[in-house]
């Protein structure tokens, strides 16, 4: 028995490119991983990467979503669709954008569900509803669509390209005993940017939530990411980029009353801890991360270079 697709859209003010783009570069900063994520509150990045639909969480755990099956910008792409569950228990997904002259619709097919037999009412009612494809389309909307109080990210951005600059010249040499070499540098920033999404995250769901920055110091999970890129810098600072990109623009759906929700922060340097207090979310991941976290990694890079 054929069990009909599950059809969903929703229209933004974008042209396909830029409605592809967001759909796909941004996934990360729009889809609710929250309520719509493995790794819930812990979840620090979703993203398309080398085919795949990865979620990872703070610590740099990660599952696979879905493989990527057509990607044709700015038109449609397809995937097969399994998160929490292996790849051959998979039903698949096509995204289609569709020029509607001054905006771009954006519609959601979700469909296989003959593919698990006596399981497919069940499974295909999961996915109808309130809470669904349809609510998730609007947290895309809410990226796609420009906003008036978007906090100003200018230093921010000017922060992170920076960093990623300092990095991409290469050149490094050893550490001094104690400190960290460039590839842990560059990834703690990644992994701090894992943190500070989780925690926006919580915020724009209006769930509590507390930062702390232990894990991306770990020294087990800053190896075990650099692993993941099998140590090449230039791998890791594309990666990082995309963090970066993803948190700016997570940053920017908040509004005002949002940006200065007070977050409990436990944030330590060097083994000790430096600040146990609640603070406005605005000043930990826009002013301090623009003003001293990052260019004091940025130093630190600097300082590597013989």
């Amino acid at each position: 028995m054929t069990s009909a697709p599950i059809l969903r859209s929703v229209t933004v003010s974008l042209d396909q490119h830029r409605a592809f783009s967001v759909f796909t570069d941004e996934v990360g900063a729009w889809w609710p991983t929250q309520s719509h994520g493995i790794f819930g509150p812990a979840c620090g990045r979703v993203a398309f990467e080398d085919g795949l639909i990865i979620e990872r969480a703070t610590d740099g755990e990660q599952v696979v979503w879905g493989e990527v099956l057509a990607w044709e910008p700015p038109d449609r792409l397809c995937f097969s669709w399994h998160p929490g569950r292996a790849a051959d228990d998979a039903s698949e997904v096509e995204v289609r954008f569709v020029d509607t002259g001054s905006a771009t619709r954006v519609e959601i097919e979700h469909r296989g569900w003959e593919r698990f037999g006596a399981e497919a009412s069940a499974r295909r009612r999961g996915y109808i509803g309130p809470g669904t494809w349809g609510a998730v389309l609007e947290h895309y909307a809410d990226v796609a669509e420009p906003t008036t109080d978007a906090a100003d990210l200018l230093a921010l951005a000017a922060a992170y390209e920076a960093f990623y600059l300092e990095a991409e010249r290469g050149g490094f040499g050893a550490p001094p005993e104690g400190e960290w070499d460039a590839l842990r540098t560059i990834a703690h920033v990644a992994l701090n940017d894992y943190a500070m999404t989780a925690v926006t995250q919580s915020i724009l769901h209006g769930t509590p939530t507390t930062f702390e920055n232990l894990i991306c110091q770990d020294p087990a999970v800053l190896t075990a990411h650099i692993e993941r890129y099998a140590g090449d810098l230039s791998a890791l600072v594309d990666h990082g980029r995309g963090c970066a990109a993803t948190l700016l623009a997570i940053l920017g759906r908040l509004g005002p009353d949002q940006r200065a929700t007070p977050v409990a922060c436990r944030v330590h340097h060097d083994g000790a801890l430096v600040l146990d207090a609640e603070k406005p979310w605005e000043e930990i991941a826009i002013t301090l991360q623009a003003a001293r976290h990052l260019p004091a990694h940025t130093g630190q890079l600097a300082a590597l270079r013989p």
